[in-house]
């Protein structure tokens, strides 16, 4: 069994490999059920591509499909939510609070804060503040360790975005997997008819559940887990 902790980072793993892992699970249930003697062949083949990169090469296309869907979720949402948080009229942090966290930010970085105005005036300048201030939280919380529960979230949402951009392939996967049990050419046994249900009910599940809401969860709880850096 390839012990993945040993080839990928926390990150890599988690919110790469794993959403391309997924799109091959019901395809390897239903092999190793309808066809053991090709899944036992299999086995020394999938190893051996593992161990050259094929493991790299399917993380790779989870993070290439996540982020070219990530500039809709963005506009979906009305901005990158560790950049919106910080907008007057942004309602997830209180007022009070926002206007100390805005005097705070605009000490550290030497960037003025907008006001409400000018926001409302030139929004497009006054996000460019807020993702200065974004960046620079970014910066100062590289270690993951100390600002553990941050790296968490974006673990999170990394692995939500990533499983948003391979959802299509979810739903090719599931119907492979499915026509392999009519394909067999045998009467389905209990547990495999069974498995079977278990293969329909994944790929309904995240073709309901993946959608642009699930995502920005983990995003919006990732720009709270920015702020809370600052200890303002």
């Amino acid at each position: 069994m390839l012990e993945l902790e040993k080839y990928f980072d926390p990150y890599e793993r988690k919110a790469r490999v794993y959403p391309a892992l997924l799109v091959l699970l019901p395809l390897i249930i239903s092999v190793s059920f309808n066809y053991p003697e090709l899944y036992s062949s299999l086995a020394g083949l999938v190893a051996l591509v593992a161990a050259m990169g094929g493991v790299h090469l399917i993380a790779h296309a989870a993070r290439d499909s996540g982020k070219k869907k990530e500039a809709g979720l963005y506009e979906s949402w009305g901005g990158v939510r560790s950049v919106a948080i910080f907008r007057h009229s942004d309602k997830t942090i209180p007022k009070p609070a926002k206007r100390k966290l805005h005097a705070h930010l605009a000490n550290i970085t030497d960037i003025e804060a907008p006001s409400i105005e000018g926001e409302k005036i030139s929004p497009g300048e006054a996000d460019e503040i807020y993702r200065s201030w974004s960046d620079h939280l970014r910066v100062n919380a590289r270690d993951t360790k100390k600002h553990n529960l941050l790296f968490q979230e974006l673990i999170n949402y990394g692995f939500r975005r990533n499983v948003y951009g391979m959802k299509y392939w979810y739903s090719i996967s599931g119907i492979l997997a499915l026509s392999l049990f009519k394909l067999s050419g045998v009467d389905l046994t209990q547990v495999e008819f069974g498995v079977m249900l278990i293969v329909a009910a994944y790929s309904i599940y995240l073709t309901v559940i993946v959608n642009s809401e699930w995502v920005r969860i983990p995003s919006n709880e990732y720009a709270k887990r920015l702020i809370e850096t600052t200890n303002f």
